[in-house]
């Protein structure tokens, strides 16, 4: 399926997806190209064949994991663009995961001018990419604040949802990976490619997109150390509350073993025990009971053993 985002006087934009053999060949795209498209692994990076006047570009975009329950689900998949020079065509293939980028692309072409530049016209579609980075980016910083209030607000016993906060940890380590990488190959673009020839808007085009990827890089890094950091708090907590509950049962073991050594005594029918023969013996083997399991508590409670 071939769709028509953009048409302008020296420029038009397309999205592709799942093109036909026959629209293969008469888009005249290679080969090679559609086989690297199909490649869910494919890494960011660019190639432009001089013969042909055709510039490949892989860049990683964010994309929602709407099928996993934990919140904050993300991963980045390639999309690829197709820029034909000879025919003012930019072509952008994604998979069917990707397929709402083209309408965000859509939207911001809109405003574009009829005389944008093929090139111009790619790094519109960059600063889109950028744009759904920026919001993903929001959208996890906000469950950032909801895992430090629940941190501040329950300070005892087992908490945090840990399944949401490993999420995220990982969504921002696919994030910043490709942000990065992105980076680099957009760079090694514009210092490389020989018939790029920047105007006016070109480079304001390239100066919005590196300002983009400093933030998003900068905050995806801060949100990665923050989110790392309440992981570890409430890994600690968890410790500590369980280190207490295992100290606490060692007390208790300990001050319950005290009935069993005195009934123990006294289940021995030995004849010359203290009250063994008194009338009331049984409740006197109580009351010893009780009063030295009480002193056991108290010294393991001055001593520490009851501090969390």
């Amino acid at each position: 399926m071939l769709k028509q985002l953009f048409a302008g006087s020296q420029a038009t934009f397309y999205h592709a997806d799942d093109l036909e053999d026959d629209e293969v060949k008469q888009l005249d795209i290679p080969k090679s190209f559609i086989n690297d498209v199909n490649d869910e692994n494919e890494a960011a990076r660019w190639h432009y064949s001089k013969n042909d006047e055709i510039l490949t570009l892989f860049i990683d975009a964010v994309v929602a994991d709407n099928d996993v329950p934990s919140q904050g689900a993300y991963h980045t998949e390639s999309v690829a663009f197709l820029v034909q020079m000879k025919e003012h065509r930019v072509l952008m293939f994604t998979r069917s995961s990707m397929n709402f980028l083209a309408d965000h692309i859509a939207t911001k072409l809109t405003s574009s001018a009829k005389a944008t530049t093929p090139i111009e016209l790619l790094f519109t579609a960059i600063l889109v990419i950028y744009g759904d980075y920026e919001a993903a980016l929001n959208k996890l910083d906000v469950l950032r604040r909801k895992f430090q209030n629940q941190f501040y607000r329950k300070t005892s016993g087992f908490g945090g949802d840990l399944d949401s906060i490993w999420t995220v940890t990982n969504a921002l380590l696919y994030i910043d990976s490709s942000i990065e990488d992105n980076e680099d190959v957009i760079d090694n673009l514009t210092s490389q490619f020989k018939a790029y020839k920047p105007d006016s808007q070109t480079e304001f085009l390239k100066n919005r997109i590196d300002i983009e990827a400093q933030q998003a890089h900068k905050m995806a890094d801060l949100l990665s150390s923050v989110v790392g950091n309440i992981a570890d708090s409430y890994s600690s907590r968890n410790d500590r509350n369980l280190n207490w509950i295992m100290q606490i049962l060692t007390v208790y073991s300990v001050v319950l073993t005290i009935p069993t050594i005195i009934t123990g005594f006294y289940g021995q029918n030995v004849k010359y025990l203290p009250f063994a023969l008194h009338q009331n013996s049984w409740l006197i083997t109580i009351i010893i009971t009780l009063v030295l399991m009480l002193i056991a508590t108290i010294w393991f409670w001055r001593h520490g053993y009851f501090d969390k």
